[in-house]
């Protein structure tokens, strides 16, 4: 036998099965270039000369690994549904003389074809392309550099090793089943449709429990922490609860709309209902897994997108004032820190506003009602989520520094305290720490260095006692060993100027107090700003690459499904028509049936992300993004999107469909 005649037959297969190898190896092309440009951009030395490089790397480093970890598992899920349309065509290979070895060879070279092409394409694609993108990265984070064309040969290799490894595990996936099956289980391989399945009421009520679960997390959790804790445990119950409703719900729905005589026994009906009926537990898998897909869209690009969009009122919400200077009280001069403020100043050609000096100090503690106690968590093995609810964040202020600051003539007597609640109100007419006990005369509803926010880690007030004599004796009994707390020093004030002006006082000021001590504390906006900005930047385009990738993956289990569909409905169709329906009545059949089918996964996908919502926002509180308008807003304009992304490859796949059921055999 000539030496290239099984080179030649691979050749030949991949032209004549183009309509379901095209598809596939455009997929691969846009993994391997999802996953080099994240590769490159990660390693680009470019990035470790900005603002918030560290974290930003993070985020690249574990989208590196997420893409990876998807695209293996996509590629073996799509390789299923190419081996399965393959199987006859192999069968007949065995039929006429092949042997296994044979059937072997040809499957190794169709795999060498795909992967080179795959290969040698995505990685151009990535390198070409990897300019662009990493541009498009230094503007969602707003960092100017000048950049060089760079090509990442490490990230080639890896690139390079990780899908030759994909594809190499694929052919002895398809090696296995090939040595597995007699020719005649391969020549009906691609026919066998499943068995009319019953409906599980068992697994249907798993899965109504499973999903009510899921639901019920998300819209009990009661703070940011405890649904960033149970969001991943939300999720898994959500997907169980798809995966058995679709396979086993969607059944007994089916029947009971066959067991509805007047709308079964409708031309339309009958076709579309049975045949569904008749393959729902093959189907039923695929279109879960597109709902997941596209419920993870959904999720994916409106948060990502809600963090960039929400990054000021983010900031604003977290620096209730520009900048803050603290240091331990009895080592700040603050002759010398006004000195630096106003160098800075001159330099940065900026005014200083609003300025605030007072004295503080700072401790969390455990709550029992109105009685709080030293916190010794570090002492204990307790569960992180029950010690947030339980411990509170106090800042002790005394009362002449509040009423300088807050300019009022506020009075106290020995025993009365006044406090402010970050969060909710404190609802107690009586505070005690250790054992000394104190009336609240007065739960204020303003505090000039704080305001009030909706969602917290953790209970925290603003205590405003008489003197500091009565603060020495509440830190004295909060201490915990080897903790003493200490009274701090703050400066605190807004800027006045242009954004390069206020960034250039910020730099100096940085500069001026740590050479003067490193030990002070400097909170500022400005500089935060161009961290805070890499890192959601870094999210959004981490964002909008896995929604790409989550929607190339929809886009391709749509089309193979209508294509699997198409094929096993080509004959049953033909048969119809071979009885008395006309292609008018054929073609609104199958318009009805992939109408009922494809867009189900869609509209549940939709439901999943508005129970979500609750858990959603508290999530994104976590990072200050409290604006719950915006949150909605973002998500609804990216379901409006992707519905009509979603509906646009509907009407091509559904021509596919309809071409194939209709062509002649």
């Amino acid at each position: 036998m000539n030496r290239l005649f099984y080179p030649k037959l691979a050749l030949l297969n991949l032209k004549k099965n183009a309509n379901t190898y095209i598809p596939y190896i455009l997929t691969c092309i846009g993994s391997i270039i999802t996953f080099y440009t994240m590769i490159s951009i990660y390693g680009n030395e470019g990035l470790d000369s900005m603002p918030g490089s560290g974290n930003l790397k993070m985020i690249l480093f574990l989208g590196t690994i997420f893409i990876g970890i998807f695209a293996v598992i996509f590629l073996f899920y799509t390789n299923s549904f190419l081996i399965k349309r393959r199987k006859k065509e192999l069968g007949l290979y065995s039929i006429l003389g092949l042997e296994k070895k044979h059937i072997a060879r040809v499957l190794f070279y169709e795999t060498l074809y795909t992967a080179a092409i795959s290969l040698v394409l995505g990685l151009l694609g990535g390198i070409l392309i990897g300019k662009l993108l990493f541009l498009l990265l230094l503007n969602m984070i707003r960092f100017q550099t000048p950049i060089a064309f760079y090509v990442d040969v490490r990230g080639l290799f890896i690139t390079a090793a990780v899908f030759f490894l994909v594809f190499l595990l694929t052919l002895l996936t398809n090696f296995l089943q090939v040595k597995l099956a007699n020719p005649i289980d391969l020549l009906k391989g691609g026919e066998q449709g499943e068995k009319e399945p019953k409906a599980s009421w068992i697994m249907t009520v798993i899965g109504l429990i499973s999903l009510g679960i899921g639901y019920a997390i998300a819209f009990t959790v009661k703070s940011p922490l405890e649904a960033l804790l149970l969001f991943l445990v939300a999720v898994l119950f959500v997907i169980v609860g798809t995966y058995a409703l679709f396979t086993s719900g969607s059944i007994a729905l089916l029947k009971m709309l066959k067991k509805n005589k007047p709308f079964y026994y409708q031309s339309r009906n009958f076709i579309s209902v049975s045949g569904m009926i008749y393959r729902m537990k093959q189907n039923a898998v695929g279109l879960a897994s597109i709902c997941i897909l596209c419920t993870m869209v959904l999720v994916t690009i409106s948060t990502t997108i809600s963090l960039y969009i929400g990054q000021e009122s983010m900031m604003r919400d977290l620096f209730h004032l520009d900048v803050g200077i603290t240091g331990e009280a009895a080592m700040v001069d603050p002759s010398a820190i006004e000195r630096i403020i106003e160098e800075a100043q001159t330099k940065g050609n900026v005014e200083v506003v609003d300025k605030l000096n007072f004295n503080y100090s700072q401790f969390t503690a455990m709550q029992e009602g109105s009685h709080f106690l030293p916190d010794t968590y570090e002492e204990s093995n307790g569960d992180d989520m029950a010690y947030y609810d339980e411990v509170s964040d106090f800042s002790i202020i005394s009362l002449s520094d509040y009423n300088q600051m807050a300019q009022t003539h506020k009075t106290l007597a020995e025993n009365e305290v006044m406090v402010f609640s970050v969060g909710e109100n404190y609802n107690e007419k009586a505070i005690a720490f250790g054992n000394n006990d104190y009336t609240v005369k007065e739960e204020l509803e303003f505090i000039p260095i704080d305001s009030k926010k909706k969602e917290n880690f953790m209970d925290k007030y603003y205590l405003i006692v008489n003197d500091e004599q009565t603060m020495t004796t509440i830190l004295q009994s909060m201490e915990v060993k080897d903790q003493p707390n200490t009274v701090l020093a703050a400066t605190l004030f807004n800027l006045n100027g242009t954004e390069a002006h206020k960034m250039l006082f910020s730099e100096n000021l940085k500069a001026s107090l740590t050479q003067l001590n490193p030990d002070f504390y400097m909170d500022n906006l400005y500089l935060s700003i161009s961290e805070w900005y890499a890192i959601f930047g870094g999210f959004l385009f981490l964002g909008v690459f896995l929604g790409a990738l989550f929607m190339m993956a929809t886009v391709l289990i749509i089309y193979f499904k209508q294509i699997s569909e198409g094929y096993e409905d080509r004959d049953r169709f033909e048969i119809m028509q071979k009885v008395g329906m006309d292609k008018k009545e054929v073609k609104k059949t199958i318009g009805k049936q992939i109408l009922m089918v494809f867009f189900l996964p869609l509209a549940v996908a939709v439901i999943h992300v508005g129970f979500a919502m609750p858990v959603i926002t508290k999530m994104l509180a976590v990072f200050r993004l409290t604006d719950t308008t915006l949150i909605i807003l973002c998500t609804l304009a990216t379901a409006l999107v992707f519905a009509l992304f979603y509906a646009l490859i509907f009407m091509l796949t559904a021509k596919a469909y309809y071409k194939l059921v209709k062509q002649e055999r």
